[in-house]
């Protein structure tokens, strides 16, 4: 069965999506910058595109794929190719609020940082698929 989680918006993000519309209003009032308002209307497009559609997917036949929207080619990691994965916390603006994210080593050597809304269900989930996948190699 396939386990699905969606990615937590940063706050990062939502700064750069406000940012980039007053740019791009400001840029459509002054005629002479449509040009300029077209390109920031076509990132917040796509911003907000891979904001909707951005998903972690623990698959049945034993893959992690990480999607980005449709203008992102999706990335599939094989969890037999999974060597660690850490429950890692980042703080927020002035430490007043934590954000925790899920690294993942795989490859010996390459690392990916995931943002799930549910950072603890989503590595117990990892985890649970990852040790079931160590008893089926073991059971070989």
């Amino acid at each position: 069965m396939n386990r699905t989680f969606h990615v937590k918006i940063s706050g990062t993000t939502h700064l750069f999506l406000i940012l980039f519309t007053l740019i791009m209003l400001v840029a459509f009032w002054y005629k002479g910058a449509a040009l300029i308002g077209m390109f920031f209307a076509m990132i917040v497009i796509i911003n907000i595109e891979r904001i909707i559609h951005s998903t972690y997917t623990l698959t049945a036949d034993g893959n992690l794929v990480i999607y980005n929207g449709r203008f992102q080619k999706e990335k599939n990691i094989p969890l037999s190719r999974i060597t660690d994965v850490e429950l890692k916390r980042l703080f927020g603006l002035k430490h007043l609020r934590f954000t925790r994210y899920v690294l993942v080593h795989y490859d010996n050597d390459k690392v990916i940082d995931l943002l799930p809304e549910k950072p603890e269900e989503f590595m117990n989930a990892l985890v649970r698929r990852l040790e079931h996948k160590e008893e089926d190699e073991d059971t070989f």
